[in-house]
C-alpha cells in the first residue's frame, strides 16, 4: 500500500469556498461518495494498512461531519482485497450495495514433475 496521506473535503459549491474537512489526513482516503438519504459519505482508506470501505455521518443542516469515521468492510485476507492501485480501483453506491474493484490475491504453488520431459 502506498505511504501517501490525502484529506478529503466537501463545500457547498463544486470546487469552491469554503471547505469542510471529512477526514482527518493521517490516511490514504479516496473516492468519496453520498449515501442515497445523504446523512453518510462513504470512501476508500487505507487505515489499518489494507484498503476497506469507511464512512462518516454527515449533518446537512450544519455542513459538518458528525462522529469519527466507521469500517464499513472488513478485507483483512490476503486472498481476497482492495488493490494497492487505489487509482485503478472503482467504487460506487446504488441503493444499499457497493460495487467495488478487487483483486485476489491467492494462489497456490504447485509442483510439476518432468517438466519438458
Amino acid at each position: 500500500m502506498p505511504c501517501q496521506l490525502s484529506q478529503l473535503f466537501t463545500s457547498h459549491r463544486p470546487l469552491a469556498a469554503p471547505f469542510t474537512r471529512i477526514s482527518e489526513g493521517g490516511y490514504w482516503d479516496d473516492k468519496p461518495r453520498w449515501s442515497p438519504d445523504g446523512r453518510v459519505i462513504y470512501f476508500v482508506s487505507g487505515r489499518n494498512g489494507v484498503f476497506n470501505v469507511w464512512g462518516v455521518h454527515f449533518d446537512a443542516v450544519e455542513g459538518k461531519p458528525v462522529g469519527a469515521p466507521f469500517r464499513v468492510t472488513s478485507f483483512e485476507s490476503p486472498g481476497l482485497v482492495v488493490g494497492d492501485n487505489i487509482s485503478g480501483v472503482e467504487f460506487s453506491l446504488v441503493q444499499d450495495k457497493f460495487i467495488l474493484t478487487m483483486e485476489d490475491h491467492s494462489g497456490s504453488i504447485g509442483v510439476l514433475d518432468n517438466v519438458g520431459h
